[in-house]
């Protein structure tokens, strides 16, 4: 009867000096030719990963970062804000300009071509009398706010940690590839070697 094979048990030199003269040396005999591809591959990995990581974060969160400053300079040539005051209580409602739900409530302002109402997007539960901030666009007609600073910093921010993670998670899948492709080596390997240790510790002779 063939005895049961070890799968993934790693031989690893007996303790006492010699074995801290191999660990220290990098030489250590029990060492198979596919452990000291992995360990070097892993350190290159590592070392790879250290300065492409932040690289890659900083080139993506840049390029988003400026993409909505150029945005907002853009918005800022084609829009001007004036102060309007509330003629009803701000209320959630559909927003026109991102199909998205947020606050909005019936505003009035005056100009030189005379006394404005519309309904108009408001930041913050504002009750009937109180002012807001809008935004107009070059016909006089009420436009979203241009991109804030802050949006502009969180989307790059953002960004950055995506890309950095998503490079992560390759090189994540590409090095358990690698270490499935070694272990099958090993497993390989350890077949073969057991065909020729077994006879001699279980005293069984080939047919």
């Amino acid at each position: 009867m063939r005895a049961p094979r070890f799968r993934g048990y790693r031989l690893t030199p007996p303790p006492g000096p010699r074995r801290r003269r191999a660990s220290c040396s990098g030489n250590n005999a029990l060492e198979r030719q596919s452990d000291r591809l992995e360990r070097r591959l892993r350190l290159l990995v590592t070392a790879v990963l250290m300065l492409l990581l932040p690289l890659m974060g900083w080139i993506a969160g840049s390029a988003v970062y400026d993409h909505y400053n150029q945005l907002r300079e853009s918005q800022l040539t084609e829009r001007h804000s004036v102060m309007a005051r509330l003629v009803s209580d701000a209320q959630v409602g559909g927003d026109g300009f991102t199909g998205q739900t947020r606050l909005q409530a019936r505003v009035q302002w005056q100009d030189r071509q005379g006394v404005h109402v519309t309904v108009a997007p408001v930041g913050t539960w504002q009750r009937k009398g109180s002012t807001a901030t809008v935004w107009l666009d070059t016909r006089g007609n009420v436009a979203s706010a241009p991109v804030t600073w802050d949006r502009a910093a969180t989307a790059g921010v953002c960004a950055g940690l995506a890309t950095a993670a998503g490079v992560a998670a390759l090189a994540g899948g590409a090095w358990k590839s690698v270490r499935v492709s070694l272990d099958r080596r090993r497993f390989a390997q350890w077949d073969r070697e057991w065909e020729l240790v077994e006879p001699r510790w279980t005293g069984r002779r080939g047919r």
